[in-house]
């Protein structure tokens, strides 16, 4: 090398460092940019993290994480996943399918004889990919007039789906994402291992990967250093909004984006569970019919913008989550937040896609929204009254009360409050919601009805009691 090229290399090589610390300045910005535009001084707010090529580059947060205290949120903030932590329900599943207890085509029924009644067919893998057809178990606590703070636990929600004699759908004919089939995953975890998902998790996943801020709650009161408190908004301002729900396997893993930036990684080292168990994370689930359900293993694989996604997001109570992944890149972004209003799955796309800047390709076109459906013209059902009662369903062990309000019929319990509208002859419709109670023989027999709605189809309820003063 000649004096000049040695002297233009060694110009190069000085620039390098200045030139990378520029562009991560001017990243730095671009996240601020991002979450300063949804998080407001003095407010609940988020972390975030950004992982590229298995370092976590950035790490910060954003508003407060209690209001009472003027504790501000920081990197290692602790969050309620919600529905992020059903990945680690599968990864969990796995790990004992590596170890020869159990297999994926396994009857949900072999693990938990308790309902047996309502999953003929149904199969470990019908639940990892959102298939089995069960009834949703948290519209069914909420009928019975649990709130998001009350407790209730895994032992009376085992109890409550082994009520159920028929399932939503038969397994493989629909994708309907499903709480109940993650919980009953969780189950399935305690029963075959011997140890709760918790301890489970804690021993074979949290540990071995130094994820030290990461547990899962089954149990409270349960003090969580360093938490989030979880916030909904008022018109006044904010209010805390937390659980004492104690179910697990569709939520209830508590972590920060340090932690959730090592389980990142684990899923290109395989140092846990090992490259094959990872495959199998991203095996997308089938319909009866062939069809794509677009759901892995706790993970949503879809295409985009030249790039394959791996991302899953969380929402229970004050809390928000997301996890984005761009396998192709060694990109993710992490968003957790503590405030229900939040939209962490759309504030991590936004920041993934600010880090693959011109290599992604030309944003989709926006679909056309669906015509809305014809209004079908609502029957007259005539002297409102005969509806009105208290009404019980065995298989929900749920009382619902409707009662007549001037010329409406208003559902008091089962949907807090609801007013009822006409609608095809026999139903009544939910003003607001897909929920419809339709009474046989096109509303001549007000002695029952049947619930019907998104997450319970076909729940039946007898009247016990003809008039509510």
């Amino acid at each position: 090398m000649n004096r000049t090229a040695a002297r233009v290399h060694a110009l190069v090589t000085l620039a390098l460092p200045a030139m990378t610390a520029l562009a991560a300045a001017a990243d730095e910005a671009a996240v601020a940019r991002i979450m300063e535009s949804h998080v407001r001084p003095g407010e609940p707010g988020c972390s975030i993290g950004v992982v590229q090529d298995g370092a976590l580059t950035q790490a910060r947060a954003f508003g407060l994480a209690d209001l009472d205290r003027g504790r501000a949120l920081d990197s290692r903030s602790v969050f309620n996943l919600a529905s992020v932590s059903k990945q680690f329900t599968t990864f969990a599943i796995l790990l004992l399918e590596q170890d020869g207890k159990l297999g994926l085509d396994d009857p949900v029924a072999k693990h938990v004889p308790e309902v047996a009644a309502s999953s003929a067919g149904v199969t470990l893998r019908h639940l990892f990919h959102h298939t089995g057809g069960l009834r949703d178990y948290i519209e069914m606590l909420y009928m019975k007039g649990r709130g998001d703070a009350d407790g209730t636990t895994i032992h009376e929600t085992v109890q409550l789906l082994g009520r159920q004699t028929r399932p939503n759908e038969a397994p493989g004919v629909e994708y309907d994402y499903s709480n109940t089939g993650y919980f009953l995953l969780g189950v399935v975890v305690a029963r075959v291992s011997g140890k709760s998902l918790a301890e489970f998790s804690r021993e074979r996943i949290f540990e071995p990967l130094g994820m030290k801020n990461t547990r899962i709650v089954d149990r409270y009161p349960a003090p969580i250093p360093q938490l989030a408190r979880g916030y909904a908004k008022t018109a006044t301002g904010f209010r805390i909004d937390e659980t004492g729900w104690e179910q697990v396997g569709d939520g209830q893993v508590h972590s920060d984006v340090h932690d959730l930036a090592l389980w990142d990684d684990n899923f290109y080292t395989g140092k846990v569970g090992g490259r094959a168990l990872i495959d199998r994370m991203l095996e997308v689930g089938l319909l009866n019919d062939g069809q794509s359900t677009g759901y892995a293993a706790g993970l949503s694989v879809f295409e985009s913008r030249g790039f394959t996604w791996v991302t899953h997001g969380g929402s229970w109570v004050g809390y928000r989550s997301s996890l984005v992944r761009v396998p192709a890149e060694r990109l993710s972004a992490i968003v957790l937040c503590n405030r229900a209003e939040a939209d962490a799955g759309a504030y991590a796309r936004e920041i993934a896609e600010h880090f693959l800047g011109d290599r992604l390709g030309p944003a989709e076109p926006e679909q056309a929204e669906s015509p809305p459906e014809p209004v079908v013209a609502g029957w007259d059902p005539g002297d409102l009254s005969r509806f009105a009662g208290a009404y019980y369903g065995e298989e929900a062990d749920a009382r619902c009360v409707i009662v007549q309000r001037g010329a409406r019929l208003v559902l008091e319990t089962c949907a807090r409050g609801a007013l009822l509208a006409p609608g095809k002859p026999g139903e009544f419709v939910v003003d607001g919601g897909p929920l419809t109670l339709r009474f046989p023989g096109s509303g001549k027999d007000t002695g029952s009805f049947i619930y019907w709605s998104p997450g319970l189809r076909g729940l039946p309820f007898k009247r016990i009691q003809e008039s509510i003063e």
